[in-house]
């Protein structure tokens, strides 16, 4: 089966469906990043595998939009069926600018309506009507009913987890009643939750229905009395009945629709359209309150248990990555071409697994060795994967799942001897970590603030990366949650810092057809004392959570100033004296890499 073929069978449902155009986004009816492979419909239409993006097809056309992330790869991916639109380039209008410009008045563009959030359906249908061009809802989805003929795979039916509160470090129903007291403050009768994460995180449970996001395919929806949660029952085990207790009711996943038609009857139901699809904002109707959902805030604010496991985790995968980084520096030392990316991405699996609580990855493993480390997210495969040598850098881009944390940590290493260039580029990307790291801000300073930061010597050499800086990470959760980020663009609904955010900090460059570079560290923001207190306000710095080695044999020390030289050292001082307990029992024959690693780098 060829991408022509399904393109070829999907033109053909479209004329059946009158619409000119169809869209087929990366979302699911959850708006889930990371999707399940029953819902991974834009990669079944497109082959582009990237986890953001989106596919629009024509009789005549098809054409995908991705981000600077994923460039390379799409084009690596893409038929020459396919036109990539780089989004964010200069010149290159969004999707709904080039529908307007390129349709005309009375032609329809479809979508299925549970696959595109409220808000944006709006704005689609806002930019096309000025054009007097259509914008639909589909009966059917016509990918599904081509992918049907294809072998589509089944929905998961795996089994909850209950989440005790010895990691959630709160109960369920306090999470609920703090909700009910919001909801009877606006005068509402309900709220709907359809994010997966905020889903588990509100009731404490976690699932295995997407790979690597430990959550279950739901729906829940909050109201004054209880929370009705709508989820196949066939994952629902005694366990988390008796967790769920009489503050849960359960109803059957496709019910959601039916419940919010008769909800809406009696009163206001609150609804982030950011988040809820565009289906159940139509079943919401005339009711419907437009607010930020109650639970992405409090997600984000880790409480101390979650604290503590964040850093409990991290020390567990410091020593993990830690010995399988010295494993591999001697096994490509002394077989240089015979180890490659995809096989890194096994391997490194058999280390985490030696881990106390480990379930698995947070996302695919990014191994990306000469030229495919500047392919910012690439996934190396098995028929194609370089092998490692000693002639250029290795970008590794890894992150896992234990039950008490979620860990995503990025180190670039070179198996010889770095070229100058490659010791520049790599140094100016330390700086630029360093700074974010070091940084003192005001409590609620936007992400987007402090972007410049981590860019600025980057900058002096006329280099940048595109992607952003930073991303909250979720307590056992989704590997990327927000409200809180930092990139060069402000976003919708984005929070300032507040004390208890989890942010990465990865700056990063890219040189096309040569290498990558990235160092990437969990931080958590906690509250500074500052000889000053300017309008009463708090200030915040960043913790590190990641304990893991940065290479020092591509760091050019006379460029870093005495702070950043000893911010450094003081970082490895701290990454020894937390791992080597740990390293000791588990990985003794990496005990003395440890130390090597993380000896005090002096200036020539």
């Amino acid at each position: 089966m060829t991408n022509a073929v399904i393109l070829q069978e999907l033109r053909a449902l479209m004329k059946e469906l009158n619409v000119d155009a169809f869209i087929v986004a990366s979302e699911d009816a959850h708006q889930s990043e990371y999707v399940c492979d029953a819902d991974n419909r834009r990669a079944f239409v497109s082959g582009f595998t990237g986890s953001a993006g989106t596919a629009l097809v024509l009789q005549e056309k098809a054409l995908l939009w991705t981000d600077g992330r994923y460039y390379l790869q799409a084009e690596n991916e893409l038929s020459s069926d396919w036109t990539l639109m780089k989004a964010g380039m200069p010149g290159v209008p969004d999707i709904n600018e080039w529908l307007a410009n390129n349709l005309s008045s009375g032609q329809r563009v479809g979508i299925d309506s549970w696959l595109i959030s409220a808000a944006s359906a709006a704005a689609t249908a806002k930019a096309l009507a000025a054009k007097n061009i259509d914008f639909v809802a589909v009966a059917e989805n016509p990918v599904d009913k081509v992918w049907a003929a294809h072998g589509r795979p089944p929905y998961p039916q795996n089994p909850i987890e209950v989440l005790g509160l010895e990691r959630s470090g709160k109960p369920h129903e306090e999470k609920i009643d703090e909700i009910v007291a919001q909801l009877r403050a606006a005068d509402a009768v309900a709220v709907v939750v359809t994010m997966l994460d905020e889903i588990a995180w509100l009731l404490n449970i976690r699932g295995s229905d997407v790979e690597y996001n430990p959550v279950v395919i739901s729906y829940a929806v909050v109201t004054t009395e209880d929370v009705v949660f709508f989820v196949d029952e066939s994952k629902v085990t005694a366990e988390a009945r008796q967790h769920f207790g009489s503050r849960v009711a359960i109803q059957p996943y496709q019910a959601i629709e039916g419940f919010l038609i008769e909800k809406a009857q009696t009163g206001k139901i609150s609804v982030d359209s950011s988040k809820v699809n565009w289906r159940l904002r139509i079943a919401v109707g005339e009711s419907l309150v437009e607010k930020i959902s109650p639970i992405t805030l409090p997600k984000s604010l880790k409480n101390e248990a979650e604290t503590r496991g964040f850093i409990n985790s991290h020390i567990r995968d410091g020593v993990a990555l830690t010995a399988f980084i010295h494993w591999l520096e001697n096994h490509v030392r002394a077989n240089p071409g015979t180890f490659t990316e995809y096989d890194v991405a096994v391997k490194i699996e058999e280390f985490r697994g030696r881990m106390d609580g480990h379930v698995g990855p947070s996302f695919s493993t990014i191994a990306g060795y000469g030229p495919n480390g500047a392919i910012i997210h690439y996934k190396p495969e098995k028929d194609t994967a370089l092998a490692l040598g000693v002639d250029s850098m290795f970008l590794l881009d890894s992150g896992a799942q234990y039950r008490d944390g979620t860990t995503d940590v990025t180190r670039t290493m070179h198996f010889g001897t770095p070229t100058q260039r490659m010791k520049d580029c790599y140094t100016a990307v330390l700086k630029g970590h360093i700074a974010l790291s070091t940084m003192v801000i005001p409590e609620g300073t936007l992400g987007s603030r402090i972007d410049s930061a981590a860019r600025m010597a980057l900058w002096k050499l006329g280099l940048d990366y595109n992607h952003g800086t930073g991303h909250g990470v979720g307590s056992y959760l989704n590997v990327h949650e927000g409200p809180q980020g930092i990139g060069f663009r402000s976003r919708p609904n984005e929070a300032g810092f507040q004390a208890g955010m989890t942010i990465s900090n990865e700056p990063g460059y890219y040189e096309n057809g040569a290498f990558g570079i990235r160092i990437e560290n969990i931080l958590i923001c906690r509250e500074v004392n500052t000889p000053n207190r300017f309008n009463d306000r708090k200030y915040l710095g960043f913790d590190n959570l990641t304990v893991v080695p940065i290479k020092t044999n591509l760091i050019n020390v006379d460029q870093l100033d005495e702070a950043e030289l000893q911010y450094l050292n003081d970082y490895h001082r701290h990454v020894r004296g937390v791992l080597l307990p740990l390293m000791q029992s588990t990985f003794p024959e990496s005990v003395d890499y440890l130390v090597q690693a993380t000896e005090q780098l002096t200036r020539a």
